[in-house]
């Protein structure tokens, strides 16, 4: 009996020493895949910040340089459905003395339906305005040169469908710079 007992304790011992492999095993592989996917939304958004596409890239050069605009969004209506992703150009020139810091900012300015009923109170402001990803920390721009920042747009799967439409203004020195520029989102 005594016997019995000691092989059972030691099976008990083995089992939960197993057991415990098995945790470490397993947070590891979580770990790593977590890291994995930090890697690849650091990279992703890398490569939205340079996939600007050619046509939007001429014309906010042509829009800046050209005609000597301060702040420009060209193509500034898409259709997006829901699930989806589509990236605006917004360009900046600095046309001061200095290098100054410019700031973007955005806001929801009305959403209608098909039949161009105004439906703004039937969305969530504050969860419309985090669908536009871009640059709010600050963009330094030397004089005479410009940028251009991309503005994602991600549409959730459960949006409600209808044309938003949004305001982007730019600041530096407290002041806004330039136009306030529209764009419009057309969910479908």
């Amino acid at each position: 009996m005594q016997l019995l007992h000691i092989l059972m304790k030691k099976k008990g011992a083995i089992a939960l020493s197993m057991d415990f492999l098995v945790v470490i095993i397993i947070s590891l592989v979580i770990l790593a895949g977590g890291i994995t996917l930090v890697y690849k939304f650091i990279g992703g958004a890398e490569e939205i910040k340079s996939d600007l596409d050619k046509k939007t890239t001429d014309e906010l050069e042509r829009l800046l340089v050209g005609q000597g605009q301060k702040v420009a969004l060209p193509l500034h209506v898409a259709d997006v459905p829901r699930g989806d992703t589509h990236i605006f150009g917004l360009g900046i020139m600095n046309m001061k003395e200095s290098t100054e810091t410019f700031f973007i900012s955005l806001e929801l300015s009305k959403v209608v339906d098909a039949a161009e009923a105004d439906i703004t109170n039937q969305v969530d402001k504050s969860k419309v305005k985090n669908w536009v990803l871009f640059d709010g920390k600050g963009i330094m721009i030397e004089p005479g040169n410009s940028i251009k920042e991309p503005l994602l747009v991600n549409i959730p799967k459960d949006a409600v469908k209808g044309q938003y439409i949004f305001s982007v203004k730019v600041s530096t020195s407290g002041e806004v710079y330039g136009n306030a520029q529209k764009f419009f989102v057309n969910v479908i």
